[in-house]
C-alpha cells in the first residue's frame, strides 16, 4: 500500500529558490519570532498562519494573486475572515501576485504586480501541496500516474490490482481525518470482501482562523454549475442566537445550500467552535436528511415551518 502523502508546493518565482524560505513543513522549526513576515497564498494554511503570527506580534504581509482569499469556501465566509485579519492588523493584499523576490541587507525585498515592493524578514510560501509521486518506481511497476496523483479506483486500487493507495498521494481531498480513513478502507479492501466505495465526493473540512470556517457538500456555486436555478440559498446570522449575544463572539454565519423540495446539498457555517457545530450537518447529508428534518429535530420546541420568516436568502 503507497502512503507517501504530499509536500508544498513551490512556484517558479523568479528568486525564490535564492532565498530561505518557509513552508507549513518547516516553520515549527523557527526558533524566533519573525518581525516582518509575508504569507504567499491565501488558503486555509496561509490564513491560519497570518493570524497566528499576527496575533503573536509580527507584522504580517498576506499575498494573494487571485481577487479573495480561501477560494475553496463560500463567497461570504471568505469575507468574513478577510475583515477579521485586517482587524487583527494583517496587511491584506489581494490580486498581488508574487512575481520576484530578491535579497536587501536587512532581509527580503517582494516585487509584487503593478510595481508594488514589499519588505520582510521571512516568507512562508503556502500555496498549495502536491502529491509525493517521484523515484516510487511506478512507471515499472505500471501503475498510472501523474503530477495530480496515483490513480486509483473507488476502492483505491491502482492500476496494479495488488497494489493501493491512500490519503494524500492519491490527489484528492489533502485532509488528515480522510487520509487516515482511506488508510483503514484501503486495507479493509485488500484483505476483506465486499469492497466498499472509499474515495468520497463529499468531505467535511474545517479552516482554524477565528472565526473558524467549516464546511460539508457543495458552496452556492458549485451548486448552481450541477443543478442550475433550482438551487436556494439561505443564510442565517449568528447573532440572531442567545449564544451569540451573551458570548460577543466575533461575526458569522450558517448557510445551507439546498433544492426547493428541501433536499440539501451543502453548508458552511462561520463561527467560534463551527469545526464542531458542522457535524450535524455532515449527518444530515450522509442520511439524506432534508431542511424540514433539521427543522423538526428540537425537542424543546415545537415544529416550526422551513424556512424560517427570518432566514435571509440570497
Amino acid at each position: 500500500m503507497l502512503c507517501t502523502g504530499a509536500r508544498p508546493s513551490i512556484p517558479p518565482i523568479d528568486g525564490l529558490a535564492d532565498v530561505d524560505y518557509l513552508t507549513c513543513e518547516t516553520i515549527w522549526g523557527l526558533e524566533e519570532l519573525p518581525l516582518r513576515l509575508a504569507v504567499v497564498g491565501g488558503g486555509p494554511i496561509g490564513c491560519e498562519m497570518a493570524q497566528a503570527f499576527c496575533r503573536l506580534g509580527s507584522s504580517v504581509t498576506l499575498v494573494e494573486g487571485a481577487d479573495r482569499i480561501m477560494l475553496q469556501d463560500e463567497l461570504e465566509a471568505a469575507e468574513v475572515v478577510a475583515q477579521r485579519l485586517v482587524q487583527d492588523g494583517v496587511d491584506l493584499r489581494t490580486n498581488a501576485p508574487l512575481q520576484r523576490v530578491e535579497k536587501t541587507p536587512n532581509g527580503l525585498r517582494l516585487f509584487l504586480a503593478d510595481d508594488v515592493q514589499v519588505e520582510v524578514d521571512r516568507i512562508l510560501v503556502s500555496v498549495g501541496r502536491r502529491p509525493v509521486v517521484e523515484d516510487l518506481g511506478l512507471d515499472a511497476a505500471n501503475i498510472n500516474h501523474g503530477r495530480g496523483g496515483i490513480q486509483v479506483n473507488k476502492h483505491l486500487r491502482t492500476t496494479q490490482a495488488n497494489i493501493y493507495a491512500a490519503g494524500d498521494c492519491t490527489g484528492g481531498y489533502q485532509f488528515t481525518h480522510y487520509a487516515g480513513y482511506q488508510g483503514f478502507m484501503a486495507v479493509r479492501n485488500a484483505f476483506l470482501p465486499f469492497n466498499k466505495k472509499s474515495v468520497l465526493e463529499r468531505v467535511p473540512w474545517a479552516t482554524f482562523t477565528d472565526p473558524e470556517v467549516a464546511h460539508v457538500g457543495l458552496t452556492e456555486e458549485q451548486a448552481k454549475e450541477r443543478h442550475g436555478d433550482n438551487v436556494r440559498a439561505a443564510n442565517w446570522p449568528m447573532d440572531q442566537t442567545d449564544r451569540w449575544i451573551t458570548e460577543g463572539d466575533s461575526p458569522g454565519f450558517l448557510k445551507v445550500v439546498h433544492l426547493p423540495n428541501g433536499k440539501l446539498l451543502g453548508a458552511t457555517i462561520v463561527a467560534p467552535r463551527a469545526g464542531e457545530m458542522i457535524q450535524e450537518w455532515v449527518q444530515a447529508l450522509d442520511q439524506g436528511l432534508k431542511l424540514a428534518h433539521m427543522a423538526e429535530s428540537s425537542t424543546s420546541t415545537p415544529p416550526t415551518p422551513w424556512p424560517p420568516s427570518n432566514w435571509h436568502p440570497n
